[in-house]
């Protein structure tokens, strides 16, 4: 989403930080699909500046399919906020409606560091990734409403019309149709991939995008995460990230959820967000193949 920060949004801000004195529009954060990201710095009587991020959904058509997602990323943030194990952003102000700033928004503290999705080390890469969800499931997640739902429909799902093996999809799709992953109930952030994990100097430094954040198998976030590294670092590296997660977590989690994962994104592959973190490599072609082979593997394991 490319847009301006309009003067009505600077108002809300200017509004709900306590002695702001001016707000200054850094930079557009690249990557983000559902919603517009700036960082931005609040300069303040008697306090030091404080770095910001601003959240604004000026999606029409997400506004509308998901009209909950402030709430639900502000109530996240909320429960985060102190937790061991985890850094998330915390929670400046939410508005839900869109009444006060210009569209529907969540202000959060900027958290230090940076995707990597070209790292130099791909191991220890793959170990912070598993290391970081395996402690996001540890944390209490009793306050958070929301529970798993898929991102298709059981019924109505197909092959992708672009896959070159659309019988292995058809596979999937039967085996998963009637079946819901079993195991100790934890909490997902549920957009659980790299884009998504900070880094500085080789180390994780925190996790961002909560407005997904549910209740759910802990496997669930586990093949959502494994996709994505599919699609941009190749099957090898994604079972090497399944093996660090049951080292790190103790869960052994199954093709299932990896199925449904796959079938989440069977119908889109877009690879533009990944071109937005440098990796201008990837091209709809490679990540189809890529996807495709991945596809007969975890159905292989159903």
């Amino acid at each position: 989403m490319t847009d301006t920060v309009p003067a009505r949004a600077i108002e809300w801000v200017t509004a709900v930080v306590p002695g702001t004195r001016d707000v200054r529009v850094l930079e557009q954060f690249a990557g983000a699909t559902t919603s517009s990201l700036h960082a931005i710095e609040v300069d303040r009587a008697d306090a030091p500046p404080l770095s910001l991020v601003l959240r604004r959904y000026t999606d029409p058509a997400v506004r509308a399919e998901e009209p909950q997602y402030p709430r639900t990323e502000a109530a996240a943030l909320q429960a985060l906020d102190g937790a061991t194990g985890v850094v998330a952003p915390r929670l400046i102000a939410f508005d839900e409606t869109g009444e006060t700033c210009d569209v529907p928004a969540v202000l959060m503290s900027r958290l230090d560091g940076r995707p990597d999705l070209a790292p130099v080390d791909v191991g220890r890469w793959v170990s912070g990734l598993a290391q970081t969800l395996a402690a996001i499931h540890r944390l209490d997640g009793a306050d958070i409403e929301g529970v798993y739902e898929r991102w298709h429909d059981p019924q109505t799902v197909q092959p992708p019309p672009w896959s070159q093996r659309p019988g292995t999809w058809a596979r999937l799709i039967e085996a998963s149709r009637d079946r819901e992953p079993a195991g100790e109930i934890v909490l997902l952030h549920r957009d659980y991939h790299p884009g998504n994990v900070l880094w500085r100097g080789g180390v994780v430094t925190g996790v961002v995008d909560w407005p997904n954040v549910c209740r759910g198998v802990a496997g669930l976030d586990v093949g959502h995460c494994r996709r994505d590294i599919v699609m941009t670092h190749g099957i090898e590296v994604a079972e090497t990230f399944l093996s660090a997660f049951a080292e790190a977590s103790g869960r052994a989690p199954d093709a299932l959820c990896d199925a449904l994962a796959l079938l989440d994104i069977s119908q889109v592959t877009n690879v533009t967000p990944y071109h937005a973190y440098g990796r201008t490599d990837l091209t709809v072609e490679l990540t189809r193949a890529r996807l495709d082979k991945y596809a007969a593997l975890v159905a292989s394991r159903l």
